[in-house]
């Protein structure tokens, strides 16, 4: 398979909430980056789509990915914008894009930055209304979002994430 086939097989994995399809695109050793994790590898990865991919306490349907594009494929890197919708609460439904970029070694993922398309006070109005989401502007937003999103990772892998990613 070609990078970009490769990239559109985990995407469409992704939209079908199918986890082993998705790591079949996977290198062992994946890098994830994103507002949330800031750095994961490897199993934590794999944790991190299987949770997105099924239901949770918080979140009675897995994250909806109604649909993405290939914006570009050259050497080992692919760009492409995906569409998330999901409700973290009753009531609240955050529906954005994500830019990502992946790059690719020996038909395999080894690394994926995702950044959203809209500002993280946006996204956080979406997700929390009006007044928590001015908590967005400070500068404790994004190591506190961080340390959420790894206690949440950590449980559902009953396992303890690295210094690293969790000191980010």
């Amino acid at each position: 398979m070609t990078n970009k086939e490769v990239v559109t097989a985990f995407l469409t994995s992704y939209r079908r909430h199918d986890c082993e399809g998705m790591y079949d695109c996977l290198d062992p050793q994946v890098e994830f980056r994103d507002l949330a994790f800031e750095s994961i590898t490897g199993a934590y990865v794999r944790a991190m789509w299987r949770w997105f991919c099924q239901p949770t306490e918080t979140r009675k349907d897995p994250i909806d990915v109604p649909g993405f594009e290939i914006v570009k494929s050259e050497g080992d890197r692919v760009l492409a914008e995906y569409w998330v919708r999901y409700s973290p609460s009753p009531g609240r439904t955050v529906n954005y894009v994500i830019r990502s970029e992946f790059t690719l070694r020996a038909g395999k993922i080894v690394r994926q930055i995702d950044e959203p398309v809209i500002s993280n006070l946006e996204l956080a109005r979406m997700a929390k209304g009006f007044p928590a989401c001015l908590l967005a502007l400070t500068p404790a937003f994004k190591p506190g979002l961080r340390k959420k999103m790894l206690t949440q990772l950590e449980e559902l892998t009953n396992a303890t994430i690295p210094k690293a990613a969790a000191a980010s």
